[in-house]
């Protein structure tokens, strides 16, 4: 609980951080016509919205939840990491739309030396906020901030193309601005399809058949293999955990528990039922 306060602490932040870039580019991107820094804007803003509807959900479950309801918190966690995937995914193909329109309808690109030094101000502010942001997902544990963590490096990278793109296109090359459009494509599409498969298989407890075989050859080995009833697997993140139920005590509990860690990786919890 206090750490699910904290990240909602952290969402406040970042909620303001990002509005206040999505505003800054926006003007930017309009003020210059290049269609790169406008999809940089509108990458800030789905990342605002993403940060302040973790925050109202996490608000809302924290008013009604109790000591037991950890779980149910942290799932609710893992879903909005898998929610935050999918917006990354959309804001890609979004740049990639918005860029091959732009090779079909080529526009001048105007700028000044001031827009590229607030852009470069905007890139260090999103450096420093996945700085910030990577220490707290250290202290918290909290899968949503390791998300948003790394959404804010990519930002800060893209926002680079950007600076790259207006000085290129300011030589009079207008198809680069479309060029780098389909770049920052590809730099948030590729990893934000990764992260969602990986937030949608900790979400649904996904373990591939392979390490689900091994635990079942463990367990069917033991001595308490007659008692087994049945197996049940979470994940939590990059940690997966099996929770075998016996209906009799399990008396190799120990060494049963070590060797399933140092073959799959798995951590396995033996819990007996009387009756079952």
């Amino acid at each position: 609980m206090p750490n699910t306060r904290a990240v909602c602490r952290v969402c406040v932040l970042i909620v303001a951080v990002n509005f206040l870039l999505f505003g800054v580019k926006l003007y930017i991107g309009l003020a210059t016509n290049a269609i790169s820094i406008y999809s940089d804007a509108v990458n800030n803003l789905f990342d605002a919205l993403s940060a302040l509807i973790t925050f109202a959900v996490l608000r809302l479950m924290l008013k009604s939840a109790d000591k037991n309801a950890s779980g149910i918190l942290l799932k609710s966690e893992q879903l909005f990491s898998f929610l935050i995937s999918i917006i990354v995914t959309f804001t890609g193909l979004y740049f990639a739309y918005s860029a091959l329109e732009r090779f079909m309808y080529p526009t001048p690109v105007w700028y000044t030396p001031l827009y590229l030094a607030v852009l470069i101000v905007t890139m260090a502010v999103k450096l420093g906020l996945a700085a910030f942001l990577r220490a707290k997902n250290r202290a918290l544990g909290s899968p949503v901030l390791k998300m948003i963590a790394f959404d804010s490096l990519l930002d800060s990278c893209i926002t680079g193309f950007t600076v790259l793109t207006l000085l290129l296109s300011g030589a009079g090359h207008f198809s680069f601005d479309a060029l780098f459009g389909l770049i920052i494509s590809g730099f948030i599409t590729v990893p934000a399809v990764r992260m969602l498969r990986s937030s949608g298989a900790s979400l649904i407890n996904y373990v591939p058949a392979e390490k689900r075989e091994r635990v079942n050859a463990v367990l069917d080995g033991s001595a308490a293999a007659e008692s087994l009833t049945g197996v049940q697997y979470l994940r939590t993140g990059d940690i997966t955990e099996c929770c075998a139920f016996f209906s009799a005590p399990v008396p190799d509990e120990a060494s049963l528990r070590k060797r399933v860690r140092e073959e799959t990786g798995i951590n396995l919890y033996c819990i007996y039922k009387e009756g079952e």
